[in-house]
């Protein structure tokens, strides 16, 4: 029976841009500028969030949240559209790479990584 891994990344960020704004500079980053869009499908009941409507890589790449203090989350995981297996138990390992998608935005004057939050959750050892 074949296995498959499903990745995962929830990125804590804070930044003072609106949802649309920092969606700009994060598909800057990492998408080679392709547009967030979907503001206005509310794919979550009551969270503001808006997504790249293309696979990238076989992922698919979310950014939610209200902003300000709260901040936002990037989401990234292994897209709906692969083939995906037909039950959970084809499903191997599960690949945090929290970690990698810090380290992608890292330095981005817009952004601000919730490194205390990350730490709390084992997704990444910080030296201080």
């Amino acid at each position: 029976m074949k296995k498959y891994p499903y990745f995962y990344s929830s990125l804590p960020v804070i930044s003072e841009k609106n949802i649309v704004d920092l969606a700009k500079v994060i598909s800057s980053k990492i998408a080679g500028n392709i547009p967030f869009e979907g503001l206005e499908n509310y794919i979550y009941d009551e969270v503001p969030a808006i997504y790249i409507n293309s696979s990238i890589l076989g992922f698919e790449v979310i950014l939610k949240g209200y902003g300000g203090a709260k901040g936002y989350y990037l989401d990234v995981s292994s897209h709906p559209s692969n083939n995906e297996p037909d039950n959970m138990n084809e499903i191997d390992i599960d690949i945090d790479i929290t970690r990698y998608i810090a380290s992608l935005l890292e330095g981005t004057p817009e952004i601000k990584i919730k490194y205390k939050e990350i730490k709390s959750k084992d997704y990444i050892s910080i030296i201080e």
